[in-house]
């Protein structure tokens, strides 16, 4: 072991000598230590302090002798032992349970766009009521009062009409989703065992929030006809994209995600395998892969648009863009200016404002009154369960839902029929 080596001038405080860790080549260093008595002992004792390459020098090193050998050291270990009790102690809030909640459940297990959402909505909602609140404490009528406060006090940002005009109502749909993150969050703290119940479970008894279906609007097929032909008139860029919107039913991240190589030109269909948010590449809404068939009409379009996109990158000089669908600039779409452009396209059509999401729904609407079946449609949105799938859009096939009880009948007609031919 390196002899000591007595600091001169500075009682009790030695070094020995040492090389800074994880160093090559080995750089000299010094480990400080002390030699005090506590007050009322007879023994002294050694103890090592800290490095010279951790900031640590001869007069650092003697104040932290006079005040362990005073009983100040002694002191403020007290003080910090209390003081980490009381926090050990401290009832834990809903801001910080929140925040664990987000930063693993949400970050680890759901997408972006979905922590994004649960983010503005207990930013905007939750947190200003009950951030500092102990989690264990918050009742079911503090629930049942924030959501009425809310109501009253309506958006934080007010929507603006077609009208100008605008509306600061906060929607029944909006309080669902704020209950909804109330009570995941309550669950979280059910299971590891900080709260005995979920006081916001259940919302629906003792605040209406309206329909949970989502309000669907979608274009009939003349409506998808004009925005095309807008489209191919006066943004020829967006044209082949909102082709295989209405094609294809595929949602705009996997629109803006899509690759060439995602393309089975032999087999006629497209493999829907990522989505994009905000810049950020993941898996489809489902969590998995699917496959979606391309039709005639969609194939030549986008036949054709490649065949453009490869004539603009060779005057350009570029390389051939791996996405299919990209800017004027040849870079990635932005889903704001996508949405931008596509209510543009509606106003040079006469059409109604819709959201882009619609056209999804479109798609759906136009399948199943072409007849075809529930479970293809479910197949080519990628729905996790055909019960989503029907939820959405069986109130389109009422005609058939009609036809089937008329089929019940079909065999008493039959067995009337026999009777009569016995006689």
């Amino acid at each position: 072991m390196p002899a000591r080596n007595h600091c001169e001038g500075y009682r009790g405080v030695w070094y020995r000598k040492s090389t800074v860790p994880g160093k090559v080549p080995p750089k000299p260093d010094k480990v400080f230590y002390i030699t005090y008595r506590l007050p009322g002992e007879r023994t002294s004792r050694n103890e090592k302090v800290g490095r010279e390459s951790a900031g640590w020098t001869a007069t650092k090193v003697s104040i932290v002798r006079s005040d362990k050998m005073s009983g100040k050291s002694l002191a403020k270990a007290e003080m910090r032992r209390q003081e980490a009790e009381e926090e050990r102690n401290r009832p834990l809030t809903f801001g910080e349970y929140a925040k664990r909640w987000m930063e693993g459940h949400v970050a680890i297990n759901l997408k972006p766009s979905s922590a994004d959402g649960y983010k503005t909505i207990l930013d905007h909602y939750i947190l200003p009521t009950f951030k500092d609140r102990p989690l264990a404490e918050i009742t079911r009528e503090e629930i049942k009062e924030l959501c009425f406060e809310k109501m009253r006090e309506g958006r934080v940002r007010p929507k603006k009409l077609p009208n100008k005009k605008l509306d600061a109502s906060l929607s029944p749909r909006s309080i669902t989703y704020m209950m909804r993150t109330l009570s995941a969050i309550f669950n979280h703290a059910v299971e590891d065992g900080i709260v005995a119940a979920n006081p916001a479970q259940r919302p629906g008894r003792f605040i209406r929030t309206g329909d949970r279906k989502e309000k669907i609007d979608f274009l009939t097929l003349p409506e998808g006809d004009l925005v095309l032909m807008a489209a191919e008139k006066h943004f020829k860029r967006l044209h082949p994209l909102l082709v295989t919107a209405m094609r294809t039913g595929m949602r705009l991240g996997e629109l803006l995600a899509l690759e060439w190589g995602d393309i089975d030109w032999n087999g006629n269909f497209i493999e829907v395998r990522r989505s994009v948010w905000q810049g950020i590449v993941g898996t489809p809404k489902s969590g998995k892969a699917r496959r979606v068939d391309m039709s005639d009409r969609l194939k030549e379009v986008l036949d054709q648009h490649k065949k453009n996109m490869a004539a603009e990158v060779l005057k350009a000089g570029q390389e051939m863009p791996t996405l299919v669908f990209v800017s004027d600039a040849l870079t990635p779409y932005d889903g704001a200016n996508v949405r931008k452009s596509f209510e543009a396209v509606l106003r040079k059509a006469k059409l109604r404002k819709i959201r882009f999401h619609d056209l999804r729904h479109s798609f759906a609407s136009w399948l199943i009154g072409n007849g075809e079946s529930l479970a293809y449609v479910k197949e080519q949105l990628g729905h996790h369960s055909i019960s989503l799938t029907v939820d959405t859009y069986g109130h389109l096939v009422p005609g058939a839902n009609r036809e089937a009880v008329n089929r019940l009948d079909a065999p008493r007609e039959v067995n009337k029929a026999a009777k009569k031919r016995n006689r």
